[in-house]
């Protein structure tokens, strides 16, 4: 279950406050941007890579990176110091630990060297950094940008509005393009006229699952949705989805990073899609880019890298303009490349050669199975 803010207060969190940084003084050069990156996962994760190359690809065009490979020191040591900022990044690593005592400690832990570093400007990439940490800063001299959340951004009480935040946090979230995954899917394989949803019980999943389930009760899907799989429990998860297998033509395939095995011990995302892989007969659409280089079939990629870059490009008018947090509208990037992998498509006897105008681009690795491409 979501943690509220209140929630943390009562487990004697700090409530918002007051960061201010040393004045400059007068004649001398400006002082480097101190830019603080919170996220919600881990660095292993595929989307954390994909949402960090676009926050890199950013912040070399708007002169915060000198060169390619200070963007790389950033991803493998988590800090980088160039001409003109110096950057931070911690990780909250709440799929493998999300239990309210686990992200307690690491938001308490977090927020300690954020104080430290007394940032100018704060990134939140995801729900987690964004609920959790974006609650503690609310209110803040410091301006915030989150990145990648799931659903409305307004259910964490973070903005006003969408059109106007109103205070000193704004960002980027996913709309999801579930049916431009499904009229892929469709016009791949014609034949698929049912599908189910699979999905971990995250705060990633649960939004898209309603969405999916929205757009299923509007008729506004190319194919019929019968039946949704939420589960954290490995064994039910595995369980539900070969016996819905038998009787759907396909899958819509979501997060499946937070399963747990009997033992309640966390089962990594790869091992997931691996066991799906190797036992799913049926195609499967996706919704973001991640889950097709783990190796399934396809997605209209809600893209993390438009996500990384299209946070980093409000947060350069902040730094660069001066532009207020409360007057940026929360943006949504457009739709990322259709996504098809080769490997899957070939698995499942489907030919490409006569599709080949409708795909963007072609996967040929498939990490879950230790195909690297």
């Amino acid at each position: 279950m979501p943690i509220s803010r209140r929630h943390f207060l009562g487990l004697g969190l700090s409530a918002p406050f007051l960061l201010t940084t040393p004045g400059t003084a007068i004649g001398a050069d400006p002082p480097k941007k101190r830019i603080f990156i919170v996220c919600s996962y881990a660095r292993d994760y595929i989307w954390s890579r994909s949402t960090q190359r676009g926050v890199n690809e950013a912040m070399l065009k708007y002169g915060y990176l000198d060169h390619e490979a200070q963007g790389l020191q950033l991803m493998d040591l988590d800090w980088v110091e160039s001409s003109r900022a110096l950057v931070k990044k911690a990780w909250m690593d709440t799929k493998r630990r999300n239990s309210r005592t686990d992200i307690a400690v690491s938001t308490e832990r977090i927020m300690a060297e954020l104080r430290q570093f007394a940032p100018d400007l704060v990134l939140l990439g995801d729900d987690n950094a964004a609920n959790f940490i974006g609650n503690q800063l609310l209110g803040s001299s410091i301006p915030v940008v989150f990145w990648g959340i799931n659903g409305l951004p307004l259910k964490y009480g973070l903005i006003e509005n969408l059109d106007a935040p109103g205070r000193n946090i704004t960002g980027v979230w996913q709309s999801g393009y579930y049916k431009e995954s499904l009229e892929l899917l469709k016009r791949l394989v014609p034949t698929a006229n049912t599908f189910a949803i699979l999905a971990c019980d995250s705060e990633t999943s649960r939004p898209s699952v309603k969405m999916i389930e929205l757009l299923a009760r509007r008729d506004a899907l190319p194919i019929k949705l019968v039946d949704s799989i939420v589960t954290n429990d490995y064994e039910e998860y595995r369980a539900r989805a070969l016996e819905i297998a038998g009787r759907v033509d396909a899958f819509f395939v979501l997060n499946h990073d937070t399963l747990r095995d009997r033992q309640r011990q966390h089962v990594d995302m790869l091992e997931v899609g691996r066991w799906y892989l190797e036992h799913i007969p049926i195609p499967e659409a996706s919704n973001e880019d991640q889950f097709v280089h783990e190796g399934m079939l396809l997605t209209a990629n809600d893209s993390g890298y438009n996500q990384g870059y299209a946070a980093f490009e409000m947060a350069q008018l902040i730094l660069d303009k001066g532009v207020s947090p409360a007057r940026m509208a929360v943006r949504t990037p457009d739709r990322g490349p259709y996504l098809v992998n080769r490997n899957r498509a070939q698995q499942l006897n489907i030919d490409l050669e006569d599709s080949m105008y409708l795909i963007d681009e072609i996967v040929t690795e498939s990490l879950a199975l230790g195909i690297t491409g």
